[in-house]
């Protein structure tokens, strides 16, 4: 593996079960980061200007193992090389590269845990891309939906990082590699068999490729590290409740002073709790940790909530907002959620004409 450019990791990291990632973002909720509320509570990321898909066609390369991909094969230089081109979303496997693989109950291969065949379908994508000027001075965030099986990450040539998990999105801070003022190169291989393949085995497809969207947003240093939203229906079926935790993560120092303000709009648009909300950031004590973030917990009381259901799906927007020191709201984002319970009344149930009994 001298060459290989999977020498980054210096071992064979499809092959090892208690390595899951590098340099990947922790797991979050899905929110897009908005510039006005106006535009946080349409909920319509494409009218963001943070916001950047990178869907469409890709130059696609495949390689017999991930040993064969050199350094060269994932750098900003094209060369002499000749590359085919695939669409993403979408998986190489339907798109003329290697075959779809089904299997029931049976692995596709004969290899035992954690080992995998060496003859390892490895495609590796690339494409450049144009950071918009607006962007300049702020986080930006490349984010992958879902990538079977093994995903690797280069900017401009440099290894970003890796994740696992083919259902699972992957998020890297691409700021420090990219190149003010320049198109920035991007190259993305994509593993199909690993250790997590044995795990993930569900009487399925097996496929291999980019099958979720690509695409990048941009935050301030000070950001949305993630939001957790629970409603729930109170016993009366009346009134509610709705509790949020806002997470505030920082890519450089906190100072005192900043501050997060949430709204809720029930469906049509209205303000839905009569009020607004606005908690202080608390500042958190020296020597934060690798991935510093603080949080801050809102409880709204709802009266006469619109339940959710299946028929009726109504879903109220939790609007937030990041404030810093001097009064100005740097981030904007929104979180839907529906209120509704679900719940067991009858404590002996009849199924297939036998009594059960639940307990809890």
């Amino acid at each position: 593996m001298k060459n290989s450019a999977f020498a980054m990791a210096g071992w064979r990291i499809w092959e090892s079960p208690g390595a899951l990632s590098c340099n990947r973002l922790p797991m979050r909720a899905t929110f897009t980061p908005y510039a006005t509320p106006q535009q946080a509570a349409t909920n319509r990321r494409e009218e963001s200007p943070w916001f950047l898909s990178l869907n469409g066609r890709w130059e696609f390369r495949l390689f017999e193992r991930p040993e064969a991909v050199r350094c060269e094969d994932v750098g900003p230089s094209v060369g002499n090389r000749k590359c085919a081109r695939v669409e993403v979303p979408g998986n190489w496997t339907m798109q003329g590269f290697d075959r779809p693989h089904y299997t029931n109950i049976m692995m596709p291969f004969r290899e035992e845990p954690p080992r995998v065949p060496s003859d390892n379908p490895t495609g590796v994508y690339a494409r450049f891309i144009t950071v918009p000027r607006s962007w300049k001075g702020r986080r930006v965030i490349l984010h992958f939906g879902g990538a079977e099986s093994v995903l690797a990450l280069w900017v401009n040539g440099q290894p970003v990082g890796w994740g696992k998990d083919s259902r699972l999105p992957s998020e890297f801070d691409i700021t420090p590699y990219l190149r003010a003022g320049r198109r920035n190169h991007l190259a993305v291989a994509v593993i199909k068999w690993s250790d997590a393949s044995f795990v993930e085995d569900q009487d399925q497809w097996w496929m291999g490729g980019l099958h979720r969207e690509v695409y990048l947003y941009t935050t301030d240093p000070v950001h949305f590290a993630d939001i957790e939203v629970r409603s729930s229906l109170n016993p009366d079926k009346m009134t509610g409740q709705l509790r949020a935790v806002v997470r505030v993560g920082w890519a450089e120092l906190l100072l005192p002073g900043w501050s997060v303000k949430t709204r809720v709009l029930a469906p049509g648009g209205r303000l839905a709790a009569g009020r607004t909300e606005s908690s202080a950031v608390p500042v958190p004590p020296p020597y934060p940790a690798m991935r510093p973030r603080t949080e801050v917990t809102f409880l709204f009381e709802m009266d006469q909530p619109r339940p959710w259901s299946a028929e009726d799906p109504n879903l109220y927007t939790f609007v937030v907002s990041l404030i810093n020191p001097s009064g100005q709201a740097v981030e904007h984002t929104s979180v839907r959620t529906g209120f509704r319970t679900v719940e067991v009344r009858d404590r002996n149930l009849l199924i297939n004409g036998r009594r059960v009994l639940i307990h809890g």
